[in-house]
């Protein structure tokens, strides 16, 4: 009988798998979630709703953790989600936004992997069913106090680049610098790389033979193309992630990475390098057309997401939820290299029914 892992790993190998693999990235406003299946908290949820893939990330359990902020000093509650300030200048607490040398990057207090409990990441996995394909997540959850890591494994943060010199320049700041002052960035990413690829390192080896995955990723485009130039993709972004991706592999691990957006110009350059799962995969953006994605790239990623979060799922009805899921199987998973989900974090206004509805359309379909 094909289990969960048997059927994510066909799809990741580009064999057809007898039922469509599905998973979900984030669920935001999760409290009625729980009550409406009875969870104990996010990972018992993902059990409750028969998800193939569960994953493991380790804790920060640094100072910062008890002053609500992430690890590189700046807000973590209300920046994400349907009503968070994300980078915006409301948000403000960017800590190198008046930086004008090297000297003021080198003296940022900058995170240390030392201060993460990794060990948690063995005993979640541990404790994961082994017919579930099983992911260690390039995340960590943040120390509560009364808690243990385990009940902290979830929520947190993750460790894109990008993203993370949007923290601590601002996004604006970011932007200018990238072409005035890009000795400073580079100085930056060069401290963000050194800390991503040990925290990366040591997390694989507290999994090490009990996961199959690896997942990493950066928001680096908008709905409508690259917020920076493939030239500059190329020069400050592709390097690091070049090496994150060597590191995985070099565990043996599949490299799942997570961009969302358009961002075709910098595409060949992710599956060079060797992304193999895409997520996730906004089928609505003008580009990203199903059947040229799977034409081109369907023999060298498997494509994660693909149901429309931003209309179908929360606006549309159970029917409409079905036909798109129909309509991305045929097309996506035909002869494997797709898992079903939706494109992106599910949102309060995501009805339960749909998403109920596109798990249960995914186990159903049949070519």
């Amino acid at each position: 009988m094909e289990t969960a892992k048997d059927r994510v790993f066909k799809a990741i190998n580009h064999i057809q798998p007898q039922i469509t693999p599905v998973n979900l990235s984030n669920i935001y406003g999760g409290q009625e979630w729980l009550e409406h299946f009875g969870a104990k908290g996010g990972l018992d949820l993902r059990y409750k709703l028969d998800l193939d893939i569960q994953y493991a990330r380790p804790v920060y359990t640094g100072a910062q953790a008890k002053q609500g902020l992430d690890i590189w000093g700046t807000p973590l509650e209300d920046v994400y989600g349907s009503g968070g300030t994300g980078y915006s200048q409301a948000r403000g607490g960017y800590p190198l936004a008046d930086a004008e040398t090297i000297a003021d990057i080198e003296k940022f207090n900058w995170p240390n992997p030392d201060d993460f409990d990794y060990d948690v990441v063995a005993e979640v996995l541990k404790a994961i069913p082994d017919d579930k394909a099983k992911r260690i997540d390039g995340k960590y959850g943040m120390i509560q106090e009364g808690k243990t890591p385990l009940q902290c494994q979830g929520g947190g943060s993750w460790l894109p680049l990008i993203c993370s010199l949007f923290n601590l320049f601002g996004m604006e700041g970011t932007m200018v610098n990238m072409s005035l002052k890009a000795e400073l960035i580079e100085a930056a990413l060069g401290k963000i790389e050194e800390f991503t690829l040990e925290f990366v390192r040591r997390s694989l080896e507290a999994g090490q033979g009990l996961a199959d995955m690896y997942f990493y990723g950066d928001d680096f485009a908008t709905q409508k193309g690259l917020m920076i130039s493939p030239q500059q993709w190329r020069r400050f972004l592709k390097p690091t992630f070049k090496k994150v991706f060597e590191l995985i592999k070099s565990y043996d691990m599949k490299v799942w990475f997570h961009s969302c957006g358009q961002f075709l110009p910098v595409l060949d350059d992710l599956v060079d390098i060797g992304m193999d799962v895409w997520e996730t995969v906004q089928m609505h953006l003008e580009g990203n057309d199903p059947e040229m994605l799977k034409r081109e790239y369907g023999k060298d990623i498997t494509f994660f997401g693909a149901i429309c979060t931003q209309q179908t799922l929360p606006y549309g009805t159970t029917e409409d939820v079905r036909a798109q899921v129909r309509d991305r199987i045929s097309v996506l998973g035909k002869g494997g290299g797709y898992i079903c989900g939706g494109d992106h974090g599910i949102m309060p206004d995501v009805p339960i029914e749909n998403i109920e509805a596109m798990i249960d359309e995914a186990r159903k379909f049949k070519f």
